[in-house]
């Protein structure tokens, strides 16, 4: 008999994005505590964003004028850790009752700092990008600590 090989990534994806018979089913096969693991456990750097969204590494931007590069790749980079910690999840903007959370981050003597996960009912504020919205408070309090200098990045390019 063969031997089949399968990675991690491609089981938690086919999982995430399963019905209810085939989640039972890689339940069956791997073992349930594959998939009980917090995304907040599974998603601890950038590059662990990208392993779990599949999404390429930063691009170099280069028809974007040199001096907004940096921007743009600060901003794909929260945007990919955005879409790993939503696992799937995307605002609704046609729910004006849906919460969609971001990390609020302030200026301190040292750089920029995690202050608190802040929401909105409806579209974002002025200066709130849409693809960066999180399905939760957690979330969006992690994204603060975990990835600042990404968010700082934004800020100050």
């Amino acid at each position: 008999m063969k031997d089949l090989m399968i990675d991690k990534k491609t089981v938690l994806t086919a999982y995430r994005n399963g019905e209810l018979r085939e989640k039972q089913l890689l339940k069956q096969l791997f073992g349930a505590e594959v998939f009980n693991a917090k995304i907040t456990d599974r998603i601890k750097t950038f590059e662990d964003a990208l392993e779990e969204t599949g999404r390429p590494d930063v691009p170099e931007f280069s028809d974007v004028p040199e001096d907004l590069r940096p921007y743009f790749q600060e901003q794909y980079k929260a945007i990919v850790v955005t879409e790993a910690l939503n696992e799937g999840w995307q605002a609704d903007y046609n729910d004006g009752n849906q919460k969609k959370w971001l990390p609020w981050l302030k200026s301190t003597p040292s750089g920029f700092a995690f202050h608190a996960a802040h929401y909105a009912f409806s579209t974002p504020h002025a200066g709130h990008a849409a693809r960066l919205c999180l399905k939760s408070d957690e979330l969006a309090a992690y994204v603060g600590k975990q990835f600042t200098d990404i968010h700082a990045g934004i800020i100050k390019k």
